[in-house]
């Protein structure tokens, strides 16, 4: 059984070490160009580049895929028996997902149709959802259109963020897409068409971790859970940015953004609708602590306010 992995994220190493310990021959890895990143502005490898290396796997770094004659090629002289894609980041045009035989797999972070795009995961959170599940399908020419090999539902725990939550996801549904791949080539299995409710989930960006405390405190802890850890949801503070990493909703009454109390580490903060906890918040440049040793350093009150 051999092929082509497509990924640019560090979620899929778990998935990779899977397929190599079920024998699954990886021909190549195709992933994003390094980037520049931190303070220093250094090249970094993608943790599936880095990943490759290690295990002797060839690394494919295309700039572009569509229209990429060489890069076709290439993929064609692997002779792979199908694709696996696991948060790529690209879209793949039909002269890549139809080329090998048993066609393009891919591992979505949702129970298809429900929450088609490229952020299911953290729009799970913000929906308030307690379930969601990951659907391994075939690639067509939809938005994660194609029909369905298998799925399994996958818990979101109350208070855990989005990296905690995919952490964890990625790990169990390892073993998931390997036995779906082993399986889908043996040809013990049928695709299916998507049934159900279609819903979305669009990229998030940046902009979207402004947070107003104008909001009622179920959605901004929502949105703190979806945001954190990489995308850091801010309120505004003294001409800068309080990052909130983590809070939870509390009773307490007051004009939003007042300081209502401190509650053991925490600092309760009153918002459009209930309070919030603030229980862990970092200043920008500043290593994060509790909300209540935040307080103390800025001296904040009961009756002050957060802004």
């Amino acid at each position: 059984m051999r092929i082509v992995f497509f990924s640019s994220d560090e979620i899929s190493i778990p998935a990779l070490e899977e397929l190599l310990s079920r024998g699954i021959e990886i021909s190549a890895i195709v992933t994003s160009p390094d980037r520049r990143a931190g303070r220093g502005m250094k090249l970094k490898p993608p943790a599936p580049k880095s990943f490759g290396e290690k295990y002797g796997i060839e690394v494919l770094q295309p700039e572009k895929i569509k229209k990429n004659r060489e890069f076709l090629e290439k993929l064609s002289s692997l002779a792979a028996d199908a694709f696996v894609v696991v948060s790529y980041g690209k879209i793949l045009p039909p002269s890549v997902f139809n080329l090998p035989p048993k066609g393009t797999l891919n591992l979505h972070f949702s129970l298809l149709p429900a929450l088609r795009g490229a952020s299911p995961l953290r729009w799970a959170i913000l929906f308030g959802m307690e379930r969601t599940g990951a659907t391994v399908f075939l690639i067509d020419r939809g938005l994660d259109t194609g029909p369905i090999l298998s799925q399994m539902e996958f818990e979101i725990k109350e208070e855990e963020n989005y990296g905690e939550a995919m952490e964890r996801m990625a790990k169990e549904t390892a073993p998931f897409l390997a036995d779906t791949l082993i399986q889908w080539l043996k040809g013990k299995i049928e695709p299916k068409p998507q049934r159900g409710e279609v819903s979305y989930a669009p990229k998030i960006e940046k902009s979207s971790a402004a947070l107003s405390l104008e909001e009622e405190a179920e959605t901004l802890v929502r949105k703190i859970r979806a945001f954190n850890p990489d995308l850091k949801p801010w309120v505004p503070f003294r001409g800068g940015r309080l990052i909130i990493l983590r809070a939870r909703r509390a009773g307490g009454r007051g004009k939003p953004g007042e300081i209502l109390a401190r509650q053991g580490e925490s600092l309760l903060v009153a918002t459009g609708k209930d309070a919030v906890l603030l229980e862990k918040v970092q200043i920008p440049g500043k290593k994060p602590i509790s909300g209540a040793a935040f307080a103390n350093g800025t001296r904040l009150k009961p009756g002050h306010f957060l802004k």
